[in-house]
């Protein structure tokens, strides 16, 4: 999940190395035919088979070339990959490169020490060596630092052409189908290899079976195997926020060497679609499944974040839906459910979705406070209402039921979310009936210790993590201490199980200990990758999430200009489309590519992101004035935004706004912006130059987004996207340090997100222009009555809940197309406001329906229903709890509003 770059680094225990992937997965290879680049070498009983032989003479051959070739296909060799040069880098099959005379490219040269046995990378140093001290079929092969380890003494046997392991006697193997635990003997004869026992009797019978020796290694992300139960390493971290991504467990090689890139989710979320969201999770878990069952992922991936962007400074704030609790918990109800289950097969989960960062996490590195330290002090009060909502639909059995959580770096109310028992026990387990796995965010356990000093021993750790329901650690931290730990009577065995059971729970609801001819999922190959239909899902979403903020004199769209001067330095990115956490795209036009499909194009990159270098100005300018029309693309990128990087103003970055201003102030024909970013920048000059006709925001529309931009520019589509947070002006972050964390105004806090805040917006949550025009008519305008002992009754039931809410009322929208040219798509944004609305804490407003509607003609009358219920029309007091709010409500569509008057039988 978090800090992939940092953690690569500090993930440096032999045994929690952090490149073995999944080893028991179906490896869809063609056996006798040609292998793929980046096929893995495992160990495995040696059968004579072709991907057991190999030719030595390029190290044994005086003059030879340094390589390990496999016989029958003598192109390829023993590579590491990557070029790796650190302990725990794999070894695979790749092309045989020996023109390449790059020194940092000798990654597949080789020396063999025939008296010690040790084969040694010359480009490292390092020895080749079984992953995990591994002597089972499976076990993959990675270089490590050479030592008198049995594990890294190999011999050569002339007769088959084999290189054998001398501590385990099995073949280096580059192809065969790895086993899975129940496909051997004597396990398969054993209860948990038993599909018609419940998950509950399985996994009880497991857990019981493996030694506590075996225990320690299986508590890291990078879990070791367990021969007791013929289970394999696993490689638990693999990313997929909107699209499978680089993480330790995912390989973009061989038959996967590209993924499909959904826009970043502050942009999907702009699309207030929630059929979107259901197919980009369907998508991206179809394509993560294929990743896994070809050997190139894990089947649990961290996704999605569901934290709440409540500052603008946050750096990632991007992989959000935004800043509203309803909108987010819409979002994760459906992204969640569509990525774990579908009618394939109601028996398995079709991939593992973990919701993160739990809880109250959303600040990176701001004022000398850090992520792994923070301590979020979080009232009651906002808890409930705003921080905590999306997480339950997201594990909660009546919502998506996910079936993973993250706790974060950050301490809420001074206990480490990773040792936090009120959060992990009892929310999370406990009232909303969690049935999953809990995983500390990389290395946060550690932090437990030694950022926030909760505890002072690793002893205290362990304990405090392992008890407060943190099952696994992304880190070396449990599977390096959790032995003493039991040793001193810290933790106990029962403990340790109670997380093996969660573990292992779901990895068995995921089907890694059933036949695979009883698994559909298993059929889906890596021909489902990027699909046509994949590619044009992701243009829509890229496209309804495009959101029009300044349209003067519709100048958009664009009436075929003969030639357009493209300007900015986000004009002509690729990456940068992607936001962060982000994969390998097969295919990735920039802006200025997809707009010169259109017209012809001239370009200068204006400025960079953050420069200070002025010296393009004229030669834009130049450009601009030669031109029928002006597209400036500016705004952030992952130097300016991401992990561990919070912004320190929301004004444009570098020169960019003083670059703006003279390339609008020297165009010949109309002036488009558009902000290609994943949190706001403040907008207000841009919105008041009369020099700049146009202004669309983007986020990181992903793979497609250059297509979408150029799309909607030139009319191919009416944008109809909103905006997903509040764009504040530039003194916001004056008014309010990012360590607060309060959502109600207060004398040093102008209030967060426009639930709250009590200043002037540039452009407000919600905002969003259309090519043609609509009218939102409420169908009846008479008072609604509701007593409120109906709200009570529902509130108080003891069947409450957030995510299954009971209607009291219904209200029903006339939408209509009033423009006589435009088909256009519309979101329908429906909020309510309270009878002391801004005042005592209560929310301005809240957003409590949605929907998009699609496709709608001149003159179309389309009617709406809105389901009203209790939990819309109470409030949270001080101390977290739902109360009624007795008086007139106001039920608001796009300004217009009716009554709702909830009243007082007494």
């Amino acid at each position: 999940s978090s800090g992939i770059n940092a953690e690569y680094g500090a993930l440096s225990s032999k045994m929690m190395h952090w490149r073995i992937v999944f080893a028991f997965t179906l490896f869809t290879l063609c056996l006798g035919s040609n292998l793929p680049n980046g096929t893995y070498v495992q160990l495995f009983s040696c059968d004579g088979s072709f991907h057991q032989q190999w030719d030595v003479s390029g190290v044994f051959v005086s003059g030879g070339d340094q390589t390990i070739r496999l016989k029958t296909q003598e192109t390829m060799c023993l590579d590491i990959s990557g070029y790796g040069t650190d302990n725990g880098s794999m070894i695979w099959l790749f092309n045989c490169h020996t023109n390449d005379k790059n020194p940092a490219h000798q990654n597949q040269e080789w020396t063999w020490n025939t008296k010690s046995g040790n084969i040694v990378s010359t480009l490292s140093g390092l020895c080749m060596d079984t992953a995990n001290d591994g002597v089972w079929d499976g076990t993959e092969i990675w270089i490590w630092e050479c030592d008198s380890d049995s594990s890294q003494q190999w011999y050569y046997n002339e007769t088959d052409s084999s290189i054998r392991g001398a501590q385990s006697g099995l073949c280096l193997d580059a192809g065969s189908i790895a086993p899975r635990p129940c496909d051997l003997s004597p396990f398969n004869g054993y209860p948990y290899c038993n599909p018609n026992l419940s998950i509950a009797q399985r996994v009880q019978d497991l857990v019981s079976r493996i030694p506590t020796s075996e225990m320690f290694g299986l508590f890291g992300n990078n879990a070791n195997g367990a021969s007791s139960i013929a289970l394999p390493a696993y490689q638990w971290w693999s990313e997929a926020l909107h699209g499978v991504a680089i993480s330790p467990g995912v390989s973009f090689t061989g038959n996967t060497p590209c993924a499909t890139s959904f826009p970043q989710v502050c942009t999907t979320g702009a699309t207030f679609d929630v059929s979107l969201f259901a197919a980009i999770g369907e998508a991206v878990s179809t394509e993560a499944r294929a990743f896994a069952n070809v050997g190139h992922a894990g089947l649990t991936f961290w996704a999605p974040n569901l934290n709440i962007f409540r500052d603008p400074r946050w750096g990632r704030g991007q992989e959000t839906p935004g800043e509203d609790p309803y909108l987010t918990s819409e979002y994760v109800r459906n992204f969640v459910y569509n990525m774990q289950y579908s009618e394939v097969d109601p028996r398995h989960l079709k991939v593992s979705s973990c919701c993160k960062h739990f809880a109250a996490y959303s600040l990176e590195d701001w004022g000398g406070y850090s992520r792994f330290s923070f301590d979020a002090v979080v009232t009651q009060q906002d808890l409930e209402d705003t921080y905590l909502p999306a997480f339950e639909v997201c594990i909660s059995p009546d919502g998506a039921a996910g079936s993973g959580i993250m706790c974060s770096y950050n301490a809420v109310n001074g206990i480490p979310s990773c040792a936090n028992s009120l959060l992990l026990n009892d929310y999370a387990r406990g009232q909303w009936q969690f049935d999953g796995y809990i995983t500390g965010d990389c290395e946060a356990i550690q932090c437990i210790q030694y950022d926030h000093h909760y505890t002072n021993n690793t002893d205290a750790t362990c304990r405090d993590a392992l008890s407060a329901g943190t099952d696994i650690d992304c880190g070396g931290f449990y599977p390096a201490y959790l032995s003493q730990a039991l040793s001193h009577n810290a933790v106990n065995v029962s403990m340790l199980q109670s997380a093996l059971t969660h573990l292992f729970s779901v990895q068995m609801r995921l089907g890694f200990f059933d036949p695979v001819s009883s698994q559909p999922y298993m059929n889906i190959n890596a021909s489902s990758v990027n699909t046509i239909e994949n590619q044009a899902l992701a243009l829509r979403a890229a496209r309804e999430g495009m959101v029009l903020l300044k349209n003067n004199n519709n100048v958009l769209p664009l009436k075929d200009p003969k030639n357009v001067a493209v300007i900015g330095p986000n004009a002509d990115v690729t990456t940068t489309m992607q936001g962060n956490y982000y994969g390998q795209p097969c295919s990735i036009p920039s802006p200025l590519e997809s707009i010169g499909t259109y017209t012809q194009t001239t370009y200068n990159i204006g400025c960079e992101i953050e420069g200070t270098d002025t010296s393009q100005f004229s030669k834009a300018c130049t450009l601009a004035q030669e031109a029928k029309a002006t597209i400036i693309i500016a705004g952030n990128n992952g130097t300016v935004e991401g992990e561990g990087n919070d912004r320190v103003n929301i004004t444009w970055p570098g020169v960019q706004e003083k670059m703006i201003a003279a390339v609008a102030a020297c165009s010949a024909g109309p002036v488009i912006l558009v902000v290609m970013s994943g949190g706001p920048i403040d907008l207000t000059t841009m919105k008041n130059n009369p020099d700049i006709d146009a202004i669309m925001w983007a986020g990181y529309p992903g793979q497609a987004g250059g297509q979408a931009i150029a799309d909607a520019i030139f009319g191919a589509f009416s944008p109809a996207g909103r905006l997903p947070h509040t764009v504040y002006p530039a003194n916001y972050i004056n008014q309010v340090p990012m360590t607060d964390m309060g959502m109600r105004p207060s004398p040093t806090n102008p209030g967060r997100t426009y639930r709250f805040f009590t200043g002037q917006s540039v452009y407000p949550f919600g905002y969003g222009l259309s090519y043609t025009t609509f009218t939102y008519q409420w169908v009846n305008l008479t008072k609604i009555e509701i007593p409120s002992s109906a709200i009570s009754k529902v509130l108080y039931s003891g069947e409450f809940n957030r995510v299954q809410k009971p209607t009291v009322a219904q209200v029903d929208v006339v939408v209509t197309n009033t423009g006589s040219t435009w088909t256009s798509d519309t979101v329908v944004l429906v909020f309510v406001i309270g009878p002391n609305a801004g005042k005592n804490g209560n929310p301005i407003k809240s957003l409590f329906g949605f929907t998009r509607l699609f496709e709608v003609s001149p003159g179309e009358q389309i009617s709406v229903q809105f389901p009203i219920s209790a939990y819309d029309l109470s409030i949270v007091d001080e101390n977290g709890k739902r109360l009624p709010d007795i008086g007139e409500w106001k039920i608001e569509v796009e300004g217009s509003q009716m009554t709702l008057n909830v009243f007082d039988e007494e």
